[in-house]
């Protein structure tokens, strides 16, 4: 949901590629506390504070093999550091 937050605002036509991701891709289930954990060990191991992009990441490792389009790769794949399976893809 904070990805979502963070892409759209509103309904109109910027928000258009948005919305058909998310029709295809869409969240499947709420955020539960097992992936919240997995996210504060990654904030751990990689010393940082982006607590959305843990978030994300855990996610992604959630969902492995899967690929993470960001505008941030950096520290995306510093939070995925010695988690294989997650293609970390820049825009």
């Amino acid at each position: 949901m904070i990805v979502i937050s963070e892409t759209v605002r509103g309904n109109g036509p910027r928000d258009a590629a948005v919305n058909l991701v998310l029709a295809r891709f869409g969240p499947h289930r709420p955020l539960d506390e097992e992936t919240a954990r997995l996210a504060g060990s990654l904030l751990g191991a990689a010393r940082s504070n982006h607590t959305a992009d843990a978030l994300v990441a855990a996610e992604a490792l959630r969902r492995t093999p899967s690929t993470l389009i960001t505008s941030d790769p950096t520290d995306m794949r510093s939070l995925l550091t010695g988690h294989p399976g997650v293609n970390v893809e820049s825009i």
